[in-house]
């Protein structure tokens, strides 16, 4: 039997996220950010599927009605940290700054945020895997997806990302290496919830062409992305969605 899936987006600015890598890139005036064509996606599959949107805070106001109303359509909202920027090492800063990122999309849209992302699925080096968890549940998260495994005695259920020989194939920027049908095959295998990622900048966002790039971080980011939304099209339809909130109970 096909074990529940989860379809996530990563709710971020692909240029912020280039700022942060030290490769600014000029935003054109009136980006899209992909989330409609995103709602697009999502509308035209039979079965009503839902997603978890793990959302970075300080993008939270520049896609506030995007967002709102996917709330209201029955979309999770997830944190995905108040900024993209690293965690705090300081056990007392890092419980604050997760707490921040919950409490703002709470007040923001008015839903209860239980679960929670790292931007690049790490954690504070200084801190173990246990004491990470913990910060998480002392922050008033439910839940945590990224690509590690405590197992046994988290404080907070654990919905980890498909991970194959290491590396997170449950995401988009993955699935735009290999085939459509291979990462749906790998869904159909998992033993557990099977939870996928993509972000919101994969939709029909404003990118730059791949005439433009100028680097190879851009280079990184962009190449092979037009397939991406090929392999989300083809899990979502074959398997549906559950929202992480509703599998993680």
């Amino acid at each position: 039997m096909t074990p529940p899936v989860c379809v996530t987006i990563d709710v971020e600015d692909w240029y912020d996220g280039m700022e942060v890598l030290g490769v600014p890139v000029p935003k054109p005036d009136g980006a899209r950010s992909g989330l409609t064509g995103l709602v697009e996606h999502l509308e035209a599959t039979e079965g009503s599927p839902k997603v978890t949107l793990f959302v970075v805070g300080n993008y939270a106001d520049e896609v506030s009605e995007e967002l709102a109303g996917m709330a209201k359509a029955g979309h999770e909202i997830a944190s995905h940290g108040p900024d993209h920027g690293r965690l705090p090492e300081d056990p007392a800063a890092l419980v604050e700054w997760l707490r921040s990122g919950k409490e703002g999309l709470e007040d923001r849209f008015q839903v209860p945020v239980r679960g929670f992302r790292s931007p690049r699925f790490d954690r504070p080096t200084s801190q173990s895997l246990e004491q990470y968890r913990e910060a998480v549940a002392e922050a008033g998260f439910e839940y945590v997806s990224d690509t590690h495994v405590m197992g046994k005695g988290s404080p907070v259920t654990e919905l980890p990302v498909l991970v194959m020989h290491g590396f997170p194939i449950g995401g988009g920027s993955y699935q735009r290496l290999m085939p459509a049908s291979v990462a749906s095959g790998m869904v159909g295998r998992s033993v557990g919830p099977a939870v996928v990622y993509y972000h919101s900048y994969d939709f029909d966002a404003t990118l730059p062409t791949l005439g433009s790039i100028r680097s190879v971080a851009e280079a990184k980011q962009l190449v092979g992305r037009g397939r991406v939304e090929r392999a989300f099209s083809k899990i979502l339809s074959r398997y549906g969605s559950k929202a992480c909130v509703d599998v993680q109970r």
